[in-house]
């Protein structure tokens, strides 16, 4: 948790760390389960490993109440791939549901503009869980059959603050 001193209010910080899986079908990887309903400030993943799985496609975020529905947070038509990211490369939201997952890869330097440095990426958004249910923030992508070649790791940031009494966001 930091306070913001320039805008004047507390924000909370969670981290989830996800090892990529090969598999042939679509990957879902939990990231963070939401409580009540919370205002996201940021979230965005770091490449933390020498290099990430040469064969990484359609990756996108939703958030998915278990048993129901799944809904978008980045667009999945035309998703984009991660392969062979180097460490220190970006993904994250930092724009509407109809764009896709921002990447920026490390493999040249990373150059942001209107505020979108690597510290304080300003996009902001609300989440809700449904409710009886545990509803979670999801990374999904898709991998190559030969498992021995899916590598690699990121390390997922949330930074959040809660809306209603309840709000919370937890690492999944």
């Amino acid at each position: 948790m930091k306070l913001d001193r320039a805008k004047g209010f507390v924000v909370h910080h969670t981290d989830k760390t996800i090892t990529i899986n090969g598999n042939t079908a679509p990957i879902t990887a939990g990231l963070f389960v939401v409580t009540g309903i919370a205002k996201i400030i940021s979230l965005r993943g770091d490449v933390i490993t020498a290099q990430l799985a040469a064969n990484l496609t359609a990756c996108q975020l939703d958030i998915f109440p278990t048993g129901g529905a799944s809904v978008a947070l980045t667009k999945v038509a035309g998703a984009p791939a991660i392969d062979s990211f180097e460490v220190g490369s970006l993904l994250g939201k930092f724009a509407d549901v109809d764009k896709i997952l921002n990447v920026k890869r490390a493999n040249v330097a990373i150059y942001a503009e209107s505020g979108l440095n690597l510290e304080d990426i300003p996009y902001t958004f609300k989440v809700g869980k449904k409710n009886g249910v545990v509803t979670t923030i999801r990374f999904l992508y898709t991998a190559g059959g030969d498992y021995s070649l899916e590598t690699g790791q990121i390390v997922w940031h949330c930074e959040w603050q809660p809306s209603s009494h309840d709000g919370h966001i937890a690492a999944a």
